[in-house]
């Protein structure tokens, strides 16, 4: 009888513990920055290109205007995305919150179990581009937050992703091919 009582107290004292990283970091913070030898007005160029999304972001399926202007600061897409081979598709709502060409990009994706909010920044110094990361995801309610706390803090899975990501863009915008009208 004791050792039962003991083990509820290890269950009732673990879900206290999960729930108070939650409450003690509701939002998960990271990013990355890269240098890539291309001009600013090119690396930025693929970044923008839709149809280079699925070469660099990892499970990007598809994105879809839903309202606004295609580009313009307020626009809002569908975007979805399949995390791993044996999982759902995933779709969030994208918002397009600040851009400035050539300069950086603020976005803002919503789901039913997170907030994310991205800043991607562009430099140039000496005919390269520097690219820099800045990103948050918040979960909705109490275990997305605590779950997301967890799986940074054991594993660095938002960080790990940002890098994956962001290394394959490097990649995409040094290997590119494709000849932007970037002359504005």
């Amino acid at each position: 009888m004791k050792f039962l009582k003991y083990f509820l107290y290890l269950i009732l004292g673990l879900v206290v513990v999960f729930f108070a990283i939650g409450f003690l970091k509701p939002s998960v913070s990271y990013g990355h920055e890269i240098t890539v030898n291309k001009p600013i007005k090119e690396a930025w160029a693929v970044q923008q290109d839709a149809t280079k999304y699925d070469q660099w972001l990892e499970g990007f399926k598809s994105i879809d205007l839903i309202s606004g202007e295609k580009g313009k600061v307020g626009s809002t897409y569908k975007v979805v995305v399949k995390p791993e081979e044996d999982q759902p598709d995933f779709e969030m709502i994208e918002t397009l919150v600040a851009k400035k060409d050539f300069e950086s990009i603020q976005l803002s994706f919503d789901s039913d179990m997170m907030l994310f909010e991205q800043t991607t920044s562009f430099s140039e110094v000496d005919g390269k581009t520097k690219i820099k990361t800045d990103s948050k995801v918040s979960g909705k309610g109490m275990v997305m937050r605590s779950m997301f706390a967890l799986m940074e803090l054991f594993g660095g899975s938002f960080q790990a992703q940002e890098v994956k990501n962001i290394e394959a863009l490097k990649q995409v915008i040094e290997e590119n091919q494709t000849d932007y009208d970037v002359s504005t």
